[in-house]
């Protein structure tokens, strides 16, 4: 009888040590997680991947797109912020991890919290949630810096982003209250895009980059009176292309 006790707890701790401890911190990743009305839900498959989320409040969602894709890569870092400190229960911090795939990408979102260029985060706990971003992203080398913030007692910012191709930098802001939209889509390589939605106008932003030369893109906007842009560039110039956009 001893020897038979003896066996089966070995047998537990050989178990433990070669199957769940290694695969615990993937398990937890997939499985969702629900603190009050903020959830994760993240299917993860590669190496070397860094994830960092901190959500604070009440309304803040990180979810897949489907339930067979979110974050599919080698060396990615995602850093994830979200906070919802007056909002109602509608008003929801969404972010759909609809892929991510490929190499060396680094994200760091924000949404109630300011991310600047440098990816240092800040927060004023003035915000209200109702953001919702889209991302697919397949490449290497990108990095994707994305702040959304909202306030007063907004109507939401939306933003989604398409990216494929190699040595992209995105910056996205937007803050302020009303409605801001932004719809980037990029095929070709080596991108500096910046683009700034602020004040309290109903802004509008679809860009969609492709052809085989870089281009790089600024457009600001900022404004309490609406404004509307859309910017369709295929750039096949040597040397490549650069466009600049400011509305006040």
């Amino acid at each position: 009888m001893e020897r038979k006790r003896f066996m089966f707890t070995r047998i537990k701790a050989f178990i433990f040590k070669y199957w769940i401890k290694p695969w615990a911190p993937f398990i937890l990743l997939i499985a969702p997680l629900h603190a009050d009305d903020n959830q994760i839900t993240i299917l993860q498959d590669g190496d070397n991947f860094n994830l960092d989320i901190t959500q604070i409040g009440y309304n803040n969602v990180i979810k897949q797109w489907t339930a067979l894709e979110g974050i599919d890569g080698i060396d990615n870092t995602v850093i994830i912020k979200q906070a919802n400190d007056s909002g109602g229960s509608g008003n929801k911090n969404i972010i759909e991890i609809r892929r991510v795939w490929g190499d060396g990408n680094t994200l760091k979102l924000g949404q109630g919290y300011n991310v600047d260029t440098s990816g240092n985060f800040t927060i004023d706990n003035d915000e209200y949630g109702d953001t919702f971003a889209h991302l697919n992203i397949t490449g290497n080398d990108n990095t994707i810096l994305m702040t959304q913030k909202t306030n007063i007692n907004s109507l939401g910012h939306e933003y989604w982003l398409h990216l494929e191709g190699d040595d992209n930098d995105i910056f996205t802001d937007q803050k302020g209250g009303s409605s801001k939209f932004i719809n980037l889509d990029i095929f070709n390589d080596g991108n500096d895009v910046d683009l700034i939605q602020d004040n309290g106008g109903d802004h509008y932003m679809s860009v969609i980059l492709r052809g085989t030369e870089p281009t790089t893109i600024g457009a600001t906007q900022a404004s309490n009176l609406n404004q509307s842009y859309s910017v369709t560039n295929y750039c096949y110039t040597v040397g490549g292309c650069s466009i600049s956009v400011t509305q006040n």
